[in-house]
């Protein structure tokens, strides 16, 4: 058994940790002018590996794409971390998942408002205030 994986029930994942990642995901990917298409590819790749591995193996993937796309190598590499975060921390397929569709979100909300913010250290509060003006 791996460091910092469950025995047993599966671990229970901080929301927070899984809502600031979307949010650095998003950002990033809007930064980077990833098109939505590619965040939806990760979204479905989590399926085509079988138990929590589809984490390790979406990361992989991610990497993949901004290398053969030659766009978006931050938001690949935020994929990354994330992913091997919720994995070390116990989590599968469903905190992945709400994670990245929650990137998406948050991809789709700065499509109008794009604040030039660094995605790398953003939380969810600090994004949502510095939409609102707050900084």
């Amino acid at each position: 058994m791996s460091a910092g994986a469950p025995s047993g029930a599966a671990a229970k994942i901080d929301e927070k940790l899984i809502l600031d990642w979307g949010a650095r995901i998003g950002t990033a990917a809007r930064n980077e002018e990833v098109k939505p298409a590619q965040l939806e590819n990760l979204i479905a790749s989590l399926d085509a590996i079988q138990g929590r591995e589809a984490l390790l193996a979406t990361a992989a993937f991610a990497l993949r794409q901004a290398q053969r796309l030659g766009t978006g190598r931050t938001t690949a590499r935020l994929v990354n971390q994330a992913l091997l975060d919720l994995y070390e921390k116990g989590g599968g397929k469903d905190e992945a998942r709400k994670m990245l569709s929650f990137a998406k979100w948050v991809y789709e909300a700065l499509a109008v408002a794009r604040p030039r913010v660094r995605a790398e250290q953003l939380t969810l509060e600090e994004l949502l205030k510095h939409l609102a003006g707050g900084r």
